[in-house]
């Protein structure tokens, strides 16, 4: 029976499997310690994870349970529990060294992997593993023996058998920089990691079964291992790419290309038209909206429990999908397709990525010539173009609207600083933000004739006046300032600074591309801006710097009644005067401030203005 007064207490039938193979195989090469206890029983006090192997053995009927065991009676001069302490702790474990190189030297006189796993109570690929450490080179084990290296760096030297290259990697690291992802990547040099995304496009059953070798890692918990015929697993790439390339094709693009690593330099070099976004049926928008209050719900369940791996799987389902439908919606026009193309190549989670939309550099002039007669700008009726000067005020008084309502909306603030962010680091060939985010503050007051007639400006100076009081003194003590704020303390401050790098003002002297003042009319959009409560056109700021012509035709167009034909006769400035007032109570607004739908393109096409 076991003595309850045992010392080992924890972990007490750990390895029971593997004692008991060993016991079945070389026998009980220690007997029990056992003493007589007061009823007459004999309890044993050294030796209860040999006694528990033995009972594994009758219970699977691999020895008979009245087999006699070999057992050395206790006296009574020592307690049991010093005798039980002494057994666990008087002894010397030894070193794992030892015991790779003894399992090489099994397997080395002929056993086999089979057999030893048997009789150890272990797996074959536990034994390989053993195996593959005994075989070391005697430099890396000696330094392993002597605590240089430990065993995840004694693990990763087993990647390559070649001693001398063990040893040559050995002596040529640096202690500091010895540890096991620097010696697999010095022993795998010119091999591909199965991680690769060109392995997980091609697989690798694929990539054997085309008589490719695998380097592989037994301490790799997946054995991925090493891909060794680059050229091969390059071939096999182009063929699937070029397979998915088929079904691109058919879209009656002007052309399609594979490539295996489009990197942003490559990507860089092409321009870029975008689809059409097609409004959503019915039956996809119900879906859609379904998926974001499921997504939502899912959200909540998360921030109670992050580990809820059900939920994580689901919202990430959920993004597959809704990503599904709105690629659903895209179109690309047939004119668009004649124009550009496509390049087929593998995505870096190893599946096929196609990049539709670009435009060779050569092709360029063709498209730009396409796309300036698809976005000709309207005439505004026959008259003639407004003067350079009036232009710029106009869209200085559209900046600093959109900003005033911009700071009050922190959430768009914080997308489209986002949006100019991300599109200068992905796609570096496109410029269509109109927020100047580094931050250059563009100065709008020397753009306006009069800036004190700018309600927006005034109200973006006020709230600058009110944030600069709030901030530390010191620039040095920024950063820690900012760490201390509360995330909506951030983002209103953030949504100001946002505000301020609104520039979307037309004037000679400054570089506009037709995507940035697209974006401003989008961003306009987003905030739902009312442009007519921050602008309204008076005789000095707008009438008075246009024609005669152009102010009857504007009366008109804003009350839906004709100038009476005393105002023809009456000056410009007279003429001006009138129209305010005429205009005043409309919410009409110039050209240039109305919002209209945003249109990509990456070519430098401006309003045109008088000098």
């Amino acid at each position: 029976m076991l003595w309850p007064g045992n010392v080992r207490r924890t972990d007490a039938d750990t390895g029971i499997g593997e004692l008991a193979a060993s016991i079945a195989s070389h026998g009980l090469l220690n007997p029990l310690l056992v003493r007589k206890d007061k009823r007459g029983k004999f309890a044993v006090i050294a030796g209860q994870r040999r006694l528990l192997a033995l009972q594994r053995l009758a219970a699977q009927e691999r020895i008979d349970a009245n087999s006699p065991i070999e057992c050395r009676f206790a006296g009574d001069e020592v307690s049991a529990a010093e005798l039980s302490l002494a057994e666990n702790v008087v002894r010397v474990a030894m070193h794992p060294a030892d015991e790779f190189e003894a399992f090489r030297d099994l397997i080395d006189k002929g056993e086999t992997l089979a057999d030893v796993a048997t009789r150890f109570g272990v797996s074959e690929r536990t034994v390989e593993k053993r195996l593959r450490l005994g075989r070391l080179s005697p430099v890396i084990l000696d330094a392993y023996r002597k605590g240089d290296l430990g065993l995840e760096e004694a693990m990763a030297f087993t990647l390559n058998a070649d001693h001398a290259a063990q040893e040559r990697i050995y002596e040529d690291l640096p202690p500091w920089r010895c540890g096991p992802s620097a010696i697999r990547r010095l022993l795998t040099q010119g091999e591909i990691p199965a991680t690769d995304s060109r392995v997980q496009l091609v697989g690798l059953e694929a990539y054997e079964a085309a008589g490719g070798t695998v380097r592989r890692d037994l301490f790799d918990a997946e054995n991925a291992g090493y891909v060794q015929d680059a050229v091969l697993l390059d071939s096999l790439t182009i063929a699937r790419l070029h397979d998915a390339a088929k079904s691109v094709e058919s879209e009656g693009w002007a052309w399609v290309e594979c490539a295996i690593d489009l990197d942003h330099a490559a990507l860089s070099r092409f321009g870029r038209v975008h689809p059409e976004r097609l409004p959503l049926t019915n039956e996809a928008q119900a879906e859609a909206d379904a998926l974001h209050a499921e997504y939502d719900g899912l959200t909540d369940a998360l921030e109670e429990d992050e580990e809820n791996a059900a939920a994580s799987e689901r919202q990430a389902a959920i993004d597959e999908r809704l990503q599904a439908i709105n690629d659903a919606a895209l179109h690309w026009p047939a004119e668009t397709r004649a124009l550009a193309g496509a390049v087929v190549t593998v995505g870096h989670d190893g599946g096929v990525e196609i990049k539709r939309g670009l435009i060779r550099p050569e092709d360029k002039r063709a498209a730009s010539k396409a796309k300036k007669a698809q976005e000709a700008p309207a005439s505004q009726g026959g008259a003639r173009p407004l003067p350079a000067s009036l232009v710029a005020d106009l869209t200085a008084h559209k900046s600093a609207a959109i900003g005033a309502a911009l700071m009050k909306r922190p959430d768009v603030a914080l997308a489209a600083i986002v949006h100019a962010l991300a599109e200068s680091l992905f796609y570096s060939f496109e410029r269509g933000s109109c927020l100047r985010v580094r931050l250059q503050q563009p100065s709008l007051g020397s753009a306006l004739t009069d800036p004190g007639s700018c309600k927006a400006l005034a109200a973006l100076d006020a709230e600058l006046a009110r944030w600069s009081s709030r901030l530390p003194e010191r620039a040095d003590d920024l950063w820690a300032w900012c760490l201390e704020q509360k995330r909506q303390t951030l983002l209103d401050l953030l949504a100001l600074i946002a505000a301020c790098g609104v520039d979307a003002v037309i004037a000679k002297s400054q570089d506009r591309t037709q995507g940035q003042l697209a974006h401003a009319d989008a961003l306009a959009g987003a905030l739902n801006l009312d442009l007519a409560s921050w602008y309204r056109p008076t005789a000095t700021g707008y009438f008075s710097r246009i024609g005669k012509p152009a102010i009857l035709a504007i009366i008109e167009e804003a009350t839906g009644k004709k100038a009476a034909p005393a105002w023809h006769k009456l000056t410009r400035g007279e003429l001006a005067k009138r129209a305010e007032k005429a205009v005043r109570p409309t919410k009409w607004l110039p050209a240039l401030l109305r919002i209209a739908p945003a249109v990509a393109s990456d070519e430098n096409q401006l309003p045109e203005a008088a000098e």
